[in-house]
């Protein structure tokens, strides 16, 4: 199966004339018919720097085309990202941002800062009746024999002590951002 090649209509005049493609000048209104803009949207091209004219109103058409391409694809010739590809991603940043803002407010999602304070105070509050599990239950425990009983009492306290962590309250991690969102 062979590959067939079509030329365009410049490229078939341009061998016509035995002139190089890769040499040939077009207008500023024959550029634009190529990559089908408007002559002004080639013109602004230009002040941009995406195009390069060689004289007035006149562009190399290969040197032309491969930059209104790469201009397209989002790269820019000094390797710096396109002003169109640079406020779409900030487009996007902000889409981001605004959804990770509402779903704070909804309560859906909680700020790192609410969850770390509202972890260390519950942490802390645990590590406390953990600790003074046996001062108040030392003095209890010294007169009972039986070993099911001191497991028996040892067992609800630290049942209870563990509450603690299972009393989760999203409201407090939502007081957070009430109180005001640290920016």
């Amino acid at each position: 199966m062979t590959k067939k090649c079509r030329k365009t209509k410049v490229e078939v005049q341009s061998m016509a004339k035995g002139e190089n493609i890769h040499e040939k000048e077009v207008l500023t209104s024959e550029l634009a018919a190529i990559i089908g803009k408007s002559p002004q949207w080639v013109r602004q091209l230009t002040r941009e720097k995406v195009l390069e004219q060689v004289n007035r109103g006149k562009y190399v058409l290969s040197e032309a085309v491969q930059a209104y391409i790469k201009h397209v694809e989002g790269e820019s010739g000094n390797g710096k990202i396109s002003y169109r590809d640079e406020k779409a991603e900030h487009e996007r940043i902000k889409k981001e941002k605004a959804a990770l803002e509402l779903a704070v407010m909804k309560g859906e999602l909680h700020r790192a800062e609410d969850v770390r304070a509202e972890m260390a105070d519950m942490l802390t509050s645990f590590r406390s009746r953990i600790l003074g599990i046996p001062t108040k239950l030392g003095p209890q425990l010294l007169n009972i024999s039986e070993l099911a009983d001191v497991t028996g009492i040892l067992t609800k306290e630290m049942r209870s002590a563990l509450t603690t962590l299972a009393d989760y309250d999203p409201d407090k991690f939502a007081e957070g951002y009430r109180n005001g969102p640290e920016e």
